[in-house]
């Protein structure tokens, strides 16, 4: 698909998934801001742009603070002029491994509970409401979310009270803002992936979990950074232009 003439905020843009994502917007012919807490691998994201680096400007930047967000947000109208969409893909679980999993809510601690719908809800509300005013101005603004299969509480082994809370209301938000936005020319969908196979989650997880977690996938097949990408990209993209207040499950079947 072409993103040719368009330019996209990313948040967590130097992780697996942001990673995957910016290059495929920058294949496309996309500019693209890239913001992340890291700047080591901010810098690793400019190096791995190679010659497209000349679309790429990044932002070392808490997106999860409400003035993170906001800076952000003028930074993206500053560098690349019209904005024409924001993936919100900053969250996850803090600490993430295999005793954080299916944690009984007793023990979830008050600081985890609350970095982590930090992480996950605070990031999109507060980039969304950061770039809601530029693209009413144009009539025109794609915000595509990150949930998680979690958000739906059907399996064990996705999450805990905490996470799959977050990602519920993601999706909550998703729905809210595609109803409320939609007139003003804003589309707001939202991925749901099931297990992403980062090498983050391979170094956190044993690959007896692992494993399991590739059996009940219909397709058999674990989801990588690049799957999820690409649905993010697609929500981006001007081919979605008739799509809002959707989920894709990005999931290899799993539901």
């Amino acid at each position: 698909m072409s993103h040719a003439g368009r330019n996209y905020l990313v948040t967590a843009a130097a992780g697996g998934i942001g990673g995957e994502l910016v290059m495929l917007l920058l294949e496309g012919g996309a500019g693209v801001l890239a913001c992340d807490i890291s700047g080591k691998r901010l810098a690793a994201l400019e190096e791995r742009a190679g010659a497209r680096r000349d679309k790429l400007s990044v932002l070392k930047v808490d997106v999860a603070d409400e003035k993170g967000a906001d800076l952000a947000g003028q930074t993206a109208i500053e560098r690349l002029g019209m904005v024409h969409g924001l993936a919100n893909i900053a969250g996850g679980i803090a600490g993430i491994g295999e005793d954080i999993i299916d944690r009984p809510i007793e023990r979830i601690t008050t600081d985890e509970y609350q970095q982590t719908v930090r992480l996950n809800l605070d990031s999109a509300f507060f980039m969304t409401r950061a770039l809601v005013p530029h693209f009413r101005g144009k009539h025109y603004g794609k915000v595509v979310n990150v949930a998680s299969l979690a958000a739906f509480g059907n399996f064990d082994h996705m999450g805990n009270a905490g996470y799959d809370a977050a990602k519920a209301a993601v999706v909550g938000l998703t729905h809210t803002l595609s109803r409320s936005l939609g007139p003003d020319g804003i589309r707001v969908n939202v991925v749901a992936p099931g297990s992403v196979y980062t090498e983050k989650v391979k170094q956190a997880f044993s690959p007896e979990f692992i494993e399991l977690q590739r059996r009940r996938i219909p397709l058999r097949e674990h989801v990588g950074p690049l799957d999820v990408a690409k649905a993010l990209a697609f929500f981006l993209s001007p081919d979605s232009d008739a799509v809002s207040g959707e989920v894709i499950r990005a999931s290899g079947g799993l539901r």
